[in-house]
């Protein structure tokens, strides 16, 4: 009995050697954090194997009185389920290792996150275009309408001849549906359409003017066409008689110095003679429009005007 005992302990010592060794190996492989999980696991075992020898001991007391000695001393059976349960405890140390499945979905939690990132991202604004530029207005100024100008320049018939040209300023501005084409002092320019000299013996001198041209508020040199305004010189029948009159009284006094009433009376007659051929020598007043001459020209058609944007 004492030698089947001392073989029971015997194997139970090497099962507890061996299962220190095994435990001691896998301890240093596993983390920090698993050491507590692998001793708590390690030590259930350890006390399963512990238990079943007595259990053992006793079977095997029962049969080694019927057995022979030689038989007694084999201990080899009570070693083996130790082995399977050393087994077992291994395979139970090796039950922590599901967790080493978790770092791929840890691994992809960053590209789940660049994910929510690009998802979060504002989108790009729109560029919105300009808008297009407007359009110029058109308007169309009436025939008939009129256009107050003062001139800036004295008109004389005496010193100006057919097709000279000359300056005024718009007096009025020149408005159409609410857009102003030329303002105020806005350039007018014209022409002498028609020019007469005063005759020696009769005939008065005469001048006939238009525009031709307007200057308008946004820089525009527009053609425009009006009526012709004209201007005659004054007559000179008064001066013409006083030349005639002079001349008789004076032909009438030499007359009379020289040959009594008779001689008064034939030089009275070639005095007159002699002052109508004076007055008939002399030419008549030219027709003159001073400067600052306000003056109405009248269009004489449709003027269409286009805006012109700066």
């Amino acid at each position: 009995m004492k030698i089947v005992q001392i073989g029971i302990l015997a194997a139970l010592i090497a099962c507890g050697v061996l299962l220190f060794l095994v435990l001691k190996g896998r301890q240093s492989e596993q983390a920090a954090v698993t050491t507590a999980e692998t001793s708590e696991q390690a030590a259930a075992p350890s006390s399963q194997a512990a238990a079943p020898p007595p259990a053992e001991q006793a079977q095997q007391l029962a049969t080694e009185t019927a057995a022979s000695a030689p038989s007694r001393a084999k201990p080899a059976p009570s070693v083996k389920p130790a082995a399977q349960k050393t087994v077992t405890a291994k395979s139970q140390t090796t039950a922590p290792e599901p967790k080493a499945e978790q770092t791929p979905a840890q691994s992809s939690q960053p590209a789940a996150a660049s994910n929510v990132a690009e998802q979060k991202a504002p989108a790009p604004l729109a560029v919105t275009p300009p808008p297009p530029p407007p359009e110029p207005r058109k308007v169309t100024v009436a025939a008939g309408t009129l256009l107050s100008a003062r001139l800036a320049e004295t008109l004389d018939s005496s010193r100006m001849k057919l097709g000279d040209t000359f300056t005024a300023n718009l007096d009025q501005p020149l408005v159409v549906d609410g857009l102003v084409i030329a303002e105020r002092g806005a350039r007018l320019e014209g022409k002498v359409a028609e020019i007469q000299e005063s005759g020696r013996v009769k005939g008065l001198a005469a001048m006939a003017i238009h525009l031709t041209k307007l200057h308008t508020s946004d820089g525009q040199e527009l053609a425009i066409e009006t009526d012709l305004f004209h201007k005659q010189a004054p007559t000179s029948r008064g001066e013409d008689v006083k030349k005639v009159g002079i001349g008789a009284g004076i032909g009438a006094a030499i007359g009379a110095i020289a040959g009594g009433g008779k001689g008064a009376g034939i030089g009275a007659a070639v005095g007159g003679a002699a002052g109508a051929g004076t007055a008939a020598a002399t030419r008549g007043k030219p027709a003159v429009i001073p400067v600052e001459t306000r003056i109405d020209f009248r269009l004489s058609g449709p003027l269409t005007v286009t805006e012109k944007l700066k």
